[in-house]
């Protein structure tokens, strides 16, 4: 084995260990890894809204940015745009 080849595998070794404690600081503070879009009802629940409201967010979502993809007759609520648009709103009351 050359020299690069043992500090690639060292490297790769330390990153592993590195990704291995990451994941086990997330999971003991009971993350999990979020999906990519969310339906209407999920993101109802993560906004703290009722479903309902939710729809009325996406109907005026023209004019709040309330960020949302029609999907045929679906709508689904991207969740990293979403996190976003909630931290947007945040910094508009400050």
């Amino acid at each position: 084995m050359s020299f690069e080849d043992t500090i690639r595998q060292i490297i790769q070794e330390e990153n592993e260990k590195q990704l291995g404690d990451i994941k086990h600081l997330l999971e003991s503070h009971n993350y999990q890894e979020a999906t990519h879009t969310l339906s209407v009802r999920e993101a109802a629940a993560l906004l703290g809204f009722g479903v309902t409201k939710t729809y009325e967010m996406i109907q005026r979502a023209e004019h709040t940015g309330f960020p949302f993809i029609r999907d045929g007759y679906k709508n689904r609520i991207p969740y990293t745009a979403l996190i976003n648009w909630i931290d947007q709103q945040a910094k508009q009351v400050i």
